[in-house]
């Protein structure tokens, strides 16, 4: 399981979890419901797949290398973007976030 308390120290997290590859919840802390909680991780597990598809695809298209394997990704709002690495990922408030500090902390999870 993924320290998802260390997740919390990112600046801005009001909520983090963890998912396997299915969008299965393994775990969450937070502020935020259950039912948001497996919402969320069907949300991530599916745009992670969304990625890795088109990370193949832009390889294919373009000969180049660099777009894979993934690594993490964001989706974000105007207020709240949630920040996603490996099988964890944390909701943050933006005007409080740092996202290359939220992903160098995520990379360690």
């Amino acid at each position: 399981m993924a320290d998802l308390h260390k997740a919390m120290s990112i600046p801005g997290a009001f909520a983090a979890g963890e998912f396997d590859e299915t969008g299965n919840l393994k775990n969450y802390v937070g502020d935020i419901s259950l039912q948001a909680a497996k919402i969320a991780a069907l949300m991530c597990a599916a745009n992670k797949a969304t990625a890795r598809m088109q990370a193949a695809g832009w390889t294919a298209y373009t000969g180049k290398d660099g777009f894979e394997p993934i690594t993490g990704f964001a989706v974000s709002g105007p207020e709240n973007s949630a920040l996603i690495a490996g099988s964890v990922g944390v909701f943050v408030k933006n005007k409080d976030a740092d996202f290359d500090k939220a992903f160098q902390v995520l990379s360690t999870l």
